[in-house]
């Protein structure tokens, strides 16, 4: 009887791997499907509350858009927490004004830049074709694009570092990724030597040519309207050397909506 019991008992310590694998994979997918509910359920009433007046409609549409527009939780993978291209574009199709719907997207959550699941990877990739092997993010914000660009540069070797003044228009009560760190781009990019900077919506009229000065850095990439004058100075794209990005282009948008977005890289002369 004793050789039995101490079969079964080790035929059962033998699949309770394979029983706590399961359960974790049911337990996953039940974390997901709410998920996936949740952000549904958040995309409905962002389309209602936009179209609606009043106070009780704003409420209801800045709840939704924290929702949607976030920071990520614990448990979750580097890229969860940022909408598929798929999904950004289902929600445009239904939007009659999808321009004012980013810019009240955007005073919602602090957020300027959108960029889609897709966008960081390709993004990480283009830098490892480049060679790129330092990366700074300026006016980071409240981390949304540094949460997901920490982990991807790390994995691939790319040192990283993400600043941002904190004197941005709607700064408010919301959390900030821990990435991201208090500091002036123009002071910090010459100690943190970047070969690739990456800047979302620079303010109206900030010249970015200055930061050039740098010697080690090579490619700056800027998201936001084309030409300057909303983000950036117009002298850059007068004297800098630059090209739009077709494919970070199309998988991002700014608080002006996507029409009216690119992301366009400018490159030291000589590059």
């Amino acid at each position: 009887m004793e050789v039995i019991r101490d079969k079964i008992l080790a035929g059962f310590v033998a699949i309770m791997p394979k029983i706590e694998e399961t359960s974790s994979q049911i337990r996953q997918g039940r974390r997901g499907r709410v998920a996936a509910e949740n952000a549904v359920d958040s995309e409905g009433i962002l389309l209602r509350a936009y179209a609606e007046p009043g106070f009780r409609a704003r409420r209801g549409f800045t709840a939704a858009a924290r929702k949607l527009v976030r920071l990520p939780r614990s448990g979750e993978g580097p890229l969860d927490f940022l909408l598929p291209e798929s999904r950004w574009r289902a929600l445009e199709e239904r939007l009659p004004d999808p321009e004012g719907w980013c810019s009240a997207l955007s005073q919602a959550t602090g957020v300027y830049f959108f960029p889609s699941r897709e966008w960081p990877v390709r993004f990480v990739r283009y830098l490892a074709r480049l060679g790129v092997r330092r990366l700074l993010e300026a006016g980071a914000g409240r981390g949304y694009l540094s949460a997901a660009l920490g982990p991807l540069t790390a994995a691939a070797g790319i040192a990283f570092l993400a600043v941002d003044l904190g004197a941005g228009e709607f700064q408010s009560e919301l959390p900030h990724h821990p990435a991201v760190v208090r500091g002036d781009v123009f002071t910090l990019a010459p100690e943190f030597c970047p070969e690739a900077l990456v800047y979302a919506w620079p303010p109206p009229g900030q010249g970015l040519a200055p930061l050039f000065a740098c010697p080690t850095l090579r490619y700056l990439f800027v998201a936001g309207e084309p030409g300057g004058g909303v983000t950036g100075a117009r002298e850059d794209w007068l004297r800098l050397a630059h090209r739009r990005s077709q494919v970070l282009s199309r998988f991002s948008r700014g608080r002006s909506g996507p029409h009216r977005h690119q992301v366009t890289i400018f490159q030291r002369e000589g590059d």
